[in-house]
């Protein structure tokens, strides 16, 4: 009821406004105060009270209420982060064969990227120095993708006391190496 009444009141007073716009001569015939700020005044009163009395019956919305519609949004979609998939695969195991030589594979692409991007070597030759060991002094990283480079023997140590295998230690030196000559390491 209250809004019908402030929504008549206001389309009043526009009308009045516009009619006194027009025609200022309308103003002394209605007998309207000759400062506006009083009318200003008056109005601003009277709808900080109304907009009290309109506050006083509000009904608040019920917690449970709040409950059950949020119960009912959509749930939130999170992207997979990358690399997501090489961490799962890493966390399943190295038992899997197949796993070990997908990732294998994916770090070798990686590697051969970035040795042919930090150090301008051609693909071919990166290939190579990865086959062969020397693309790096770390004997950890390179027996990851090196068949005749053996990991330093206080990592196969280590793996037999199943801290972290050597196929992890082998990818974690990997990866901190391939950072640090791509220039993206936290160092």
């Amino acid at each position: 009821m209250l809004r019908r009444v402030l929504l008549a009141l206001g389309v009043a007073l526009t009308a009045l406004g516009v009619a006194v716009a027009a025609d200022p001569a309308l103003a002394v015939t209605l007998g309207l105060p000759a400062v506006p700020r009083v009318v200003v005044a008056v109005l601003a009163v009277a709808f900080a009270l109304a907009a009290r009395a309109a506050r006083k019956n509000v009904d608040f919305r019920d917690p449970e209420e709040a409950t059950v519609r949020a119960s009912s949004l959509e749930g939130r979609f999170e992207p997979p982060r990358p690399g997501a998939d090489v961490d799962a695969d890493l966390a399943a195991g190295s038992g899997a064969s197949t796993t070990d030589d997908r990732l294998r594979e994916r770090l070798r692409v990686l590697a051969v990227r970035v040795l042919a991007d930090a150090e301008g070597w051609s693909e071919e030759e990166a290939h190579r120095r990865l086959d062969d060991g020397t693309w790096t002094d770390d004997r950890a990283a390179a027996a990851l993708f090196a068949a005749d480079v053996s990991p330093p023997s206080r990592h196969v140590v280590a793996s037999l006391t199943r801290f972290e295998s050597t196929r992890e230690r082998e990818v974690r030196h990997a990866l901190a190496e391939l950072e640090r000559r791509a220039g993206v390491g936290g160092d």
